[in-house]
C-alpha cells in the first residue's frame, strides 16, 4: 500500500513541481542572460537544492514503482514472497539511486 501511495504521490509531485521547474528554466534560458543567472541562483541555493533533490527522489521513486508494475504486468511477482521483497527494494532501491546521481552531480 505504501509503494503504491509513493507511486502516485511521487508522480503527482514530478507533474506539478517539475513542471513548474521546466516551465520557470525554459522561460529563463529563453529571457536571456540575467533572467538564466537569476534561476541558477534559486536552484543552487539550499532550498534550490532542497527542490532538486526532491525531484530526483520522486523520478526515482516513481521509476523504482513503475518498474515493479511492470513485472507485475507481464504475469510475475505475484507471490507474496516477491511482493513483498519488491515492495521494500523499491522505494530502497530509489533513495539509493538519488543518492548515487547527486553524489555524481556534485563531484562534476
Amino acid at each position: 500500500m505504501l509503494v503504491s501511495i509513493l507511486h502516485r504521490a511521487s508522480g503527482d509531485g514530478l507533474a506539478v513541481v517539475g513542471l513548474a521547474v521546466l516551465v520557470w528554466w525554459l522561460g529563463a534560458l529563453a529571457s536571456g542572460p540575467e533572467a538564466y543567472n537569476a534561476f541558477q541562483t534559486v536552484a543552487t541555493s539550499p532550498f534550490g537544492y532542497v527542490v532538486l533533490v526532491g525531484l530526483s527522489w520522486a523520478f526515482f521513486t516513481h521509476m523504482m514503482s513503475g518498474l515493479r508494475h511492470f513485472v507485475l504486468d507481464i504475469g510475475a511477482g505475484y507471490e507474496l514472497n516477491a511482493n513483498k521483497i519488491w515492495s521494500i527494494a523499491s522505494p530502497i532501491l530509489a533513495i539509493l539511486l538519488t543518492a548515487a546521481f547527486w553524489a555524481y552531480m556534485l563531484t562534476k
